[in-house]
């Protein structure tokens, strides 16, 4: 390690862990060992559950909104990284397992804007929530991928770069593309991953 690094480093993380201390004084519940680069931007933070391990990007933003429930849920489990400038923001609930890797610019979101009444500008509609949001354990979710409501993501799936989820993702699986399509299941018998063909329609 260079010596201006060996310098630095602890400085850095003493910094580091203030600003978790500042960024999470109203979160609901905390684990051990969550580190938050700055600036984290949240709201409804008593709705807000944080297990151990977890790491949190720059810019990140993560937020509940109680315009459609009075007590809506954000959780994210154990051992997650979340990259930079991920958005996850829960009107209805979004439970994020363990182990769960997410890179950059990923968007979590369970309900949207109303556009239905086309005779109001949607700024000037309500939201509405698609349902709830579940990620299982050991999932990676590539850079700049975007999951909507009512979606539940199983175990150890894995979501492709700029992927945009609108349906369940069966566990031990690949998706890809806008709108997601499963191109990859494992199979448990031969021991490898299969490539569906034709692609999942």
């Amino acid at each position: 390690m260079p010596k201006a690094q060996k310098v630095f480093s602890p400085i850095l993380n003493f910094i580091f862990n203030l600003y978790t201390k500042f960024a999470t004084r109203k979160f609901g519940k905390i684990g051990k060992g969550v580190s938050i680069r700055p600036v984290l931007n949240s709201h409804g933070e008593k709705n807000i559950t944080l297990g151990d391990d977890i790491s949190l990007g720059l810019f990140c933003w993560l937020g509940t909104n109680n315009s459609l429930k009075k007590n809506p849920r954000l959780t994210i489990g154990n051992r997650v990284h979340i990259g930079a400038y991920a958005m996850i923001i829960a009107a209805d609930e979004i439970t994020i397992g363990n182990n769960v890797l997410m890179s950059e610019r990923v968007t979590i979101v369970d309900h949207l804007h109303d556009y239905r009444d086309a005779q109001k500008a949607v700024i000037d509609q309500p939201i509405f929530s698609e349902g709830k949001i579940e990620i299982g354990d050991d999932c990676f979710v590539g850079v700049g991928a975007v999951i909507m409501g009512g979606v539940k993501i199983g175990k150890h799936a894995v979501i492709g770069a700029n992927a945009v989820v609108t349906k369940d993702v069966p566990p031990f699986s690949v998706a890809v593309g806008s709108p997601a399509k499963v191109i990859k299941t494992y199979d448990f018998n031969k021991k490898k991953w299969i490539v569906n063909m034709p692609y999942e329609k």
